[in-house]
């Protein structure tokens, strides 16, 4: 099952720099102006990065309170892409609350790592 999983996660990567390739060359054709090629683009790479980095989660061996931290951070990626597609309202709203507070305590939490530690690493 993990190697399974890693392969799923390598996979799912490969289709992010794609995704990437992608919203980078539109974005390069039409000149930066704002473009359903460009949310397209952007949504699937973050999606795509956001579900690789989970299936890498699960699939290693680290312990289960890091390997939670980076379930919950490829869920913000992928919660991020998958708003794109939705049209304004409150489930959006909602689903933004969401990834910005993954962010801010998945950083406050390795902030407040390195603040405890006397090197500046993380514990």
């Amino acid at each position: 099952m993990r190697k399974l999983l890693r392969i799923l996660s390598g996979v799912l990567f490969l289709l992010a720099l794609v995704a990437l390739a992608y919203l980078l060359l539109s974005d390069l054709w039409l000149r930066f102006h704002p473009s359903a090629r460009h949310q397209q683009g952007e949504a699937l790479a973050l999606i795509f990065v956001g579900t690789s980095f989970i299936c890498l989660q699960v699939s290693v061996g680290n312990r289960w309170r890091d390997r939670l931290k980076g379930i919950f951070l490829g869920l913000a990626f992928a919660l991020w892409g998958s708003e794109l597609y939705l049209p304004p309202g409150s489930w959006v709203t909602a689903i933004d609350s969401c990834v910005i507070t993954i962010f801010v305590v998945d950083l406050g939490l390795v902030i407040a790592g390195m603040l405890g530690s006397r090197e500046g690493q993380p514990r």
